[in-house]
């Protein structure tokens, strides 16, 4: 006889954990009990020494699918005589110390369940299973358990009761488990708040049918509400982009399955099984030239050659798409700048402008989430995470660096926050850009809710070297309001950092090559930089290059108006001028021309504002109605020619000298060569700037992060350009301003460290 406790930390709740071990202890005649901690699941388990090994090993290599063991204890224990194996009453005493279980897209067999006739769930809208369903968007506090979740209004009825506490059901201690004998209710309204149907079998049939007839319908989701719409109806989408002041941004589409997606597109095995996967994130993919469904390609992604897409990830959205059986666009329902709406009253009040009818639920959100998005590149097969939020956030597999308590907060444009505690690292879902009030509101109840679950005060804030974003300003005002210290750390370093973390480099003894290329970032010297080369290695950053500082007036209309990143960058040319002059009025070029004679605000070694500049002048795009929007449609032509050609690459000292670049660009527009030809040399051309440096001082390894390195071509060209070279990107984390506030972290951290570290060194040199 033996007696051993087991401590489980990670991804343990939520996932079916709990009946598992049940489950494993009965079979192999073990007694004792499991429970939930807010610091993992405990067990203590009794029984025969050969079975208690047993049962070590199989916890470990049977363990649910959806579960992440970071932590596995065993300590040996007294006898206690247990009679039984049981589950008992979670604990919430200690400091939270768990991977928080993401929500979790809706599994195969309870897909089949709601198909079929002859099972009580048939047709039933929030159906799930310990596999299943919400989990943080439904948390109130740890450790996860139903009392602790927005379900806990809603009292099982006797089947649900009985599956509960079945130790062979699937839906034993499921605590998200409810059928249409306690269902969670449904209703449908208009957008005067009228309702029209008081529940799901009304609702149902009503929605398909205002569906098929144009309407725009809000459906309150897991995360909040999407805005679904026919996308093979133009009139329907022209209104929709309408009414959300959206005029070319892409549009999501939800599709019945990967049959439907692969009529309409060319997807490959990296990307079915992307949008297959539990996580269920919206999956950039490649359109036919004509979609078997008829979808409207050119209203739902302009200028574009992708759509992105999504399988139904709960039962009401597999319901309605098997109903429906095509497409439909299913886009975050906010207003434009805004973060998505959750909240029934909110939705109501600032949707009815844009939804003509609303489907509602009263299962509450506890904290709003877009969805996630991903793409691959088409030669590599390269994973980029252009969107990390529902299905992924807000956990990182990754260890805390120190034990220390330490809130990072991240950038303004394409926000996140990081906060490392308890043994633990959790960078939040994507806010979007922190204009609005809004948005500002969102990050802030975000924050709030994950210091409320893990019950921890920071012992130190980092913010970004920008003194205006609000996320620098709300820091600072946290670390005053807690007497915490509060650092600042550069923008493109904490891009460097976060994806030398996160592919475990910081203690590389080889110099590593980190090519950070983005839009904009306040850089050391007060300008704005983005195209930025920096060597590392363990002593920290050295900045060895950047692309040629070019004048930058007027702040930040240059980002929206492509084509004054084409008169700045090239304001010494007369080819370029002559070239985009006829793009202004006479007044307007007027103006300009005296302005370029003035001295300039800021200057900038922004990537971004070069990619804003080809397009210019090669008539792709003139204007970026939202971020990225001509780097997307250059991108998409480029990818349409394949031409073995190059731009040459020229140096000025350690700068990229972007004029003459653009010059050669604008010479082929003379000559009349085509704009995906020029495009392809332009993204070739930024490839072979990364390899002559890396030829040049002789790296092994390079890392790519900012916003430029979502273009899947370019990070294609780059990988072949390096045969020999070991190429990092992001695994988890999005290259773009995603990832930043898990770099100001690992930036933190390293600089304590190696200062700690010498500072040691140097007493021992002076004591001895």
């Amino acid at each position: 006889m033996r007696n051993i406790h087991i401590h489980i930390e990670g991804q343990v709740q939520g996932v079916g954990f709990r009946p598992f071990v049940y489950r494993l202890a009965k079979s192999l005649n073990l007694n004792g009990w499991v429970c939930n901690g807010v610091d993992g699941v405990h067990i203590e388990a009794e029984g025969d020494v050969d079975q208690l090994d047993q049962f070590i090993s199989l916890l470990q290599s049977e363990r649910p699918t959806l579960s992440r063991v970071t932590s596995f204890n065993v300590i040996e224990s007294s006898i206690k005589y247990f009679s039984e194996f049981n589950i008992i009453e979670s604990t919430s005493s200690g400091n939270p110390n768990l991977l928080i279980t993401p929500d979790i897209g809706l599994c195969d067999q309870c897909r089949k369940e709601i198909q079929d006739a002859r099972n009580l769930r048939y047709q039933y809208p929030f159906t799930t299973c310990t596999q299943c369903g919400p989990r943080y968007s439904i948390m109130r506090s740890l450790p996860y358990d139903r009392p602790t979740t927005s379900m806990n209004e809603f009292v099982m009825c006797s089947h649900c009761h009985n599956e509960y506490h079945d130790p062979v059901n699937r839906r034993y201690f499921s605590q998200t488990n409810s059928c249409p004998q306690c269902a969670i209710d449904a209703w449908m309204v208009n957008a005067q708040g009228e309702v029209l149907a008081g529940d799901w079998n009304k609702a149902f049939p009503l929605l398909l049918e205002k569906l098929s007839t144009g309407n725009i319908i809000a459906i309150k989701g897991i995360g909040g509400y999407l805005l679904m719409v026919d996308a093979t109806q133009a009139e329907a989408i022209s209104r929709l982009r309408h009414r959300k002041h959206r005029p070319t941004k892409p549009f999501a589409l939800m599709y019945p399955g990967l049959d439907a997606l692969r009529d309409d597109t060319f997807v490959n095995n990296d990307e079915a099984k992307e949008f297959q996967s539990i996580q269920s994130p919206i999956v950039l993919v490649k359109v036919r030239e004509h979609p078997a469904s008829g979808i409207c390609t050119r209203l739902i992604a302009p200028g574009l050659a992708t759509i992105g897409a999504m399988q139904p990830y709960t039962a009401m959205f597999e319901l309605i798409m098997s109903a429906w059986k095509k497409p439909v666009i299913a886009t975050s329902a906010n207003i434009s700048g805004s973060p998505i709406l959750y909240e029934d009253d909110d939705a109501l009040h600032n949707l009815s402008s844009i939804a003509d009818y609303f489907l509602m639920h009263n299962r509450e959100i506890e904290i709003a989430q877009d969805d996630s998005v991903v793409r691959f590149t088409s030669e590599k097969h390269q994973r980029i995470v252009l969107r990390r939020s529902r299905g992924f956030a807000p956990t990182l597999t990754k260890d805390a660096f120190t034990g220390q308590a330490i809130l990072a907060m991240g950038a303004d444009m394409k926000s996140a926050f990081t906060l490392q505690a308890n043994g633990r690292i959790y960078t939040s879902q994507y806010f979007g850009d922190l204009e609005s009030c809004e948005s500002q509101e969102s990050f802030n109840e975000a924050l709030n809710h994950l210091l409320h679950l893990i019950q921890v005060r920071p012992e130190q804030v980092l913010v970004d070297a920008h003194p205006n974003y609000f996320s620098t300003q709300a820091g600072q005002a946290l670390a005053k309001k807690w007497s915490v210290p509060v650092t600042m750390v550069q923008h493109h370093e904490a891009h460097a950092f976060s994806v030398l973390a996160e592919n475990k480099l910081l203690a590389s003894s080889e110099p590593v090559l980190n090519v950070v290329w983005d839009g904009t970032g306040y850089g050391k010297d007060g300008n704005s930089w983005g195209g930025e080369f920096f060597e590392y290695n363990t002593q920290g950053l050295n900045r060895i290059g950047h692309m040629h500082y070019v004048p930058v007036w007027q702040g930040d209309k240059m980002a929206r108006d492509c084509r004054l990143s084409a008169l700045f960058i090239g304001n010494n040319s007369p080819r370029i001028k002559k070239l985009i002059q006829s793009k202004f009025s006479e007044v307007v070029w007027s103006y300009y021309s005296k302005l370029t004679n003035t001295e300039p605000e800021v200057y900038t070694s922004s990537i971004g504002r070069l990619f804003d500049a080809v397009a210019c002048l090669t008539g792709v795009s003139d204007f970026n109605s939202f971020e990225g929007e001509s780097a997307m449609r250059l991108e998409a032509i480029a990818q349409q020619d394949y031409t073995p050609a190059r731009y040459l690459v020229k140096w000025i000292g350690t700068e990229l000298d972007a004029e003459n670049l653009l010059n050669q660009v604008a010479m082929d527009v003379e000559e009349g060569i085509q704009p995906g030809k020029i495009a392809y040399k332009f993204h070739h051309y930024l490839a072979d700037v990364i390899h002559s440096i890396v030829e040049a001082r002789g790296y092994k390894m390079i890392t790519l992060s900012g916003g430029v390195f979502q273009n899947a071509l370019l990070v294609d060209l780059i990988i072949n350009a390096l045969p020999d070279v070991q190429t990092y990107l992001h695994q988890e984390l999005s290259p773009n301003d995603e990832n930043i506030s898990f770099g100001q972290l690992a930036s933190f951290v390293h600089n304590l460290e190696y200062h700690r570290e010498h500072l040691t060194h140097e007493l021992i040199i002076n004591n001895s």
